[in-house]
């Protein structure tokens, strides 16, 4: 689904966003966000120009929003568990874990095992 030939609902964004401020007042008990709300939700009611500027707003807000958030969050991730990860594997895991250095004369393992008629009704 190609996201930006999507048609915008300007009163479902104006409902979402006073809903959530709602919700934020609800649990924080901040009187800014209770007044946002109902300030978003008259002027979306009162004007369909003003709901669609708003939802405008939302709109860029949302897209640049997701421009910075994913490259934050996959940096935190990388550095704080995959980095200490890495290091912990080196420092005390297996020395040629994917077999890259030549440490014996042939690089071929045995497999010592028995194959019957039912290791190949099944391969995957």
């Amino acid at each position: 689904m190609d996201l930006s030939k999507q048609k915008s609902e300007p009163i479902k964004t104006i409902l979402v966003i006073s809903l959530g401020m709602l919700f934020i007042y609800i649990v924080t008990d901040w009187r800014w966000a209770l007044m946002t709300s109902f300030i978003v939700g008259a002027l979306g009611l009162v004007s369909g120009y003003l709901a669609k500027k708003i939802d405008f707003l939302w709109m860029k807000l949302a897209w640049l929003l997701s421009l910075i958030v994913p490259n934050i969050l996959l940096s935190v991730i990388f550095y704080l568990f995959l980095t200490p990860i890495a290091f912990l594997s080196r420092a005390f895991g297996d020395k040629n874990p994917l077999s890259l250095k030549n440490t014996k004369d042939s690089l071929f393992k045995e497999s010592n095992k028995e194959f019957d008629k039912a290791s190949f009704e099944k391969p995957w």
